[in-house]
């Protein structure tokens, strides 16, 4: 790699490795589990432990992340499930329990089921 010796090369060198990361990313499964107090006083501690452990015994890559709040108090814990060339899903009311038929049915299995909660974004 070369040597960046002014602005314009670092912002053009950190544009292609977002645009690199986004590549990546969009091939993955992405789950989102908030974890912000509401989150986790509703129990989203072992639903994040449960994606964890249960997502590298999966033939799929994928991407966990924790995020803060989502807004959804009432719903928590939410699980955000992204799979590849489609639009966001939100879950709610996510206990270990769901999160195993999220992975199984779901992101495996390509089934939609009950939990999906509608989320404007605007």
């Amino acid at each position: 790699m070369e040597k960046v010796t002014n602005v314009e090369q670092l912002k053009a060198l950190q544009s292609a490795l977002s645009k690199e990361a986004e590549q990546a990313a969009s091939k993955k499964v992405i789950i989102r589990i908030a974890m912000a107090t509401c989150s986790i006083a509703s129990g989203a501690k072992p639903v994040l432990d449960f994606f964890t452990e249960e997502m590298p015994r999966q033939p799929l890559e994928f991407i966990i992340k924790s995020t803060g709040c989502t807004g959804l108090c009432h719903s928590e814990p939410t699980v955000e499930v992204t799979l590849p060339g489609k639009a966001p899903v939100m879950f709610g009311k996510v206990d270990v329990k769901k999160a195993n038929e999220i992975v199984n049915d779901y992101i495996k299995g390509g089934k939609q089921i009950e939990g999906i909660l509608e989320v404007s974004r605007s």
